[in-house]
């Protein structure tokens, strides 16, 4: 059954958005657009609610400091114990590091309307792109609309709701005064991140690993493992920039076999081991100056009593030599999508199977407690055929769930058309959408048929195999181009219904053939940065 959106009995429409990164951003500035519009017939009151003291979501970092880290590790019945790694109560760092600078061109990366400064290097580092996201903000006078230092604690369906309640209630914590605020809302957009919940495979033996086991997230440099013999675990964004860094530490000073260079002190060489299912687009690439003191090997089968670590065979059925004396093993294995407000014991939530796990008993001691409960999970299922709303109820969306596609645009296209429905300007709006079928996804929504991806277009075939988990955990939500072009464009037709006799920019038209090209243009980054 689905829900039907709020009438206009109101004057005034509450909408609440949840985080006030980049996704949220996108929305915040939808929504005021839209109001702006003579046919809208409500008054907007809409509360961003952002956890941290500023906007910019991840790219809000401090590189300097360190970021303190616990680990949980959980009995489980059906395998090995389990591990967790969380940041301490109240604490919240950034998965951001330093050296870090953007994997997409400024241009195709920045929002539609608002490009970034002159002079912007292709590539930006963290920093550029949080004054970038501080300027969007600015620019667009969004400050006053935001409740910084305000986490979302439960969101869930109003009880007993009658003609003077709202659809959703947000209950929310300030971390200034501890504060605990209940409000309603008629629409939620729940744009809280995706780079929270770090994700460990359960591998047995990990939790007797004599050495440190960190996720991706709290690294913070390449100088913080001067020495060390590491291991990093996955070969995408993270895995790929962490083992390149840590491993260029050695560049100049030591021969690949470790014998130091000029004096250097032989004990300070750092030799770095990565662990993966093969090599992937943002791999580091095998002739950098940094490719001698990288040594691949396959997927950890386990951990032995002695600390040594073994390996499945090579896909040629090669078997590899354990490794000894590892001292600090690096999960870059990605993240669970996760909604720590939305209880498992609440409505919708307990009558929803969107994820497929929650916070339990001691995945959180010592750090926010408050989570148990939350629903988290690697897929996400219960959305509808636009992967944006709940499935059966539109008065909630979730931006940017997708995978491997340029983000800030894409967020502003599903926040422009959440916003014009949300205000009623879409009356014939289909029931059920019908998006074109990705056919380099073979989890796509409609079910077509897998073809192979089109390389000239951006996404390599190695990196949608089904055998790789983010493909067959993220399943229909990995799109990559050219398929975020076509989605986006559909977005546009569907919006099309609130710009008739309206003078509209071009690029909320269509995709501009800038994008498509510079998207195409996958070696760039190697031509600029030499990785």
């Amino acid at each position: 059954m689905t829900y039907d959106l709020p009438s206009s009995r109101s004057e005034t429409t509450r909408i609440a958005v949840i985080g006030a990164g980049s996704s949220g951003l996108a929305q915040l500035q939808q929504l005021l657009e839209t109001w702006k519009r003579d046919e809208v017939r409500t008054k907007l009151e809409v509360v961003v609610f952002e956890a941290r003291e500023d906007v910019g979501g991840v790219w809000l970092a401090d590189e300097t400091k360190p970021k303190p880290h616990l680990l949980a590790k959980v009995p489980n019945p059906s395998g090995p114990t389990q591990l967790f790694s969380y940041p301490p109560s109240s604490q919240a760092p950034s998965p951001m590091y330093e050296g870090l600078r953007t994997n997409l061109p400024h241009d195709l990366m920045s929002y539609r309307g608002y490009t970034f400064p002159e002079g912007t290097p292709t590539f930006p580092d963290r920093a550029m792109v949080e004054q970038y996201l501080q300027s969007f903000a600015a620019h667009y006078n969004l400050l006053p609309y935001i409740r910084f230092n305000t986490r979302v604690q439960r969101l869930y369906l109003t009880p007993n709701q009658s003609s003077k309640s709202r659809r959703w209630t947000v209950e929310s914590v300030s971390s200034v005064d501890n504060e605990l605020k209940s409000d309603e809302f008629d629409f939620v957009s729940v744009a809280n991140g995706h780079y929270t919940d770090g994700w460990i495979p359960d591998i047995e033996g990990l939790a007797s690993f004599p050495g440190q086991i960190i996720h991706s997230r709290f690294y913070r440099a390449a100088s913080d493992f001067v020495g060390q013999r590491i291991l990093v675990v996955g070969s995408y964004a993270s895995g790929g920039d962490i083992s390149r860094l840590v491993a260029s530490l050695n560049v100049g000073e030591y021969s690949p076999s470790g014998e130091p260079i000029d004096g250097h002190a032989k004990e300070k060489f750092t030799k770095v081991y990565v662990s993966s299912a093969g090599s992937t687009l943002m791999s580091p690439s095998s002739d950098g100056p940094w490719a001698p003191f990288i040594s691949q090997r396959p997927l950890i089968d386990r951990i032995d009593g002695e600390g040594r670590i073994h390996f499945l065979p090579t896909e040629q059925g090669q078997k590899i030599e354990p490794l000894e004396n590892i001292d600090t093993i690096i999960f870059a294995t990605g993240y669970n999508f996760y909604f720590p407000f939305a209880k498992a014991t609440d409505a919708p939530w307990n009558g929803k199977s969107m994820l497929n796990d929650r916070v339990k008993e001691g995945e959180r001691q010592g750090g926010a407690e408050w989570e148990v409960g939350g629903l988290k999970g690697l897929g996400i299922k219960a959305l509808d055929e636009l992967l944006l709303f709940l499935n059966g109820d539109r008065s909630i969306a979730f931006p940017q769930l997708i995978y491997l596609c340029v983000p800030f645009p894409l967020a502003q296209a599903q926040g422009r058309l959440t916003s014009l429905l949300w205000a009623g300007l879409l009356p014939s709006f289909p029931d059920h959408p019908a998006p074109p079928p990705n056919p380099s996804n073979p989890y796509s929504i409609t079910a077509a048929p897998a073809k192979s991806a089109d390389t000239s277009e951006g996404l390599p075939p190695t990196d949608l195999k089904p055998h790789r988990k983010v493909i067959s955990t993220r399943q229909e939500l990995v799109f990559g181009a050219p398929y975020e072009w076509t989605y986006s464009e559909f977005l546009m037709d569907l919006m099309s219904e609130a710009d008739k006799g309206k003078m509209v920019e071009d690029h909320w038209k269509r995709i501009e053939p800038w994008r498509r090209e510079r998207r195409a243009n996958t070696d760039l980054r190697k031509k600029t940065l030499g990785y």
